[in-house]
């Protein structure tokens, strides 16, 4: 019953529909692309460390605040505060040295 209450509390029922002249705009071509990358940079953090991939997919995909997490996995708030920041970090220079090795390799 909690779990399915905070789903709704966090917006789990919502339903999301794209027009189709959104789905065939060049910023939606972009946005697709961004996606791709994002899930590839998840796809490496994941294989680099399982542990701030879960981290990743409960804060961002689950909505579940850091506190929460903690409380989870049966850590200090703190420590997942830290993997939170190490887990960005990871993800972004991944993103950002994906983005920079395809413009070089043009």
């Amino acid at each position: 019953y909690a779990r399915r209450r905070r789903a709704k509390k966090r917006g789990r029922d919502i339903e999301i529909t794209l027009a189709e002249e959104e789905a065939q705009s060049p910023d939606a071509a972009a946005a697709a692309n961004d996606l791709e990358a994002l899930g590839d940079a998840l796809g490496e953090l994941a294989a680099l460390d399982p542990t701030l991939s879960e981290l990743v997919d409960l804060h961002i995909f689950g909505g579940f605040a850091l506190g929460e997490i903690a409380e989870l996995r049966g850590v200090s708030e703190r420590t997942v505060q830290r993997d939170w920041r190490k887990a960005r970090l990871l993800l972004h220079r991944t993103l950002r040295d994906d983005g920079g090795g395809e413009s070089a390799g043009e």
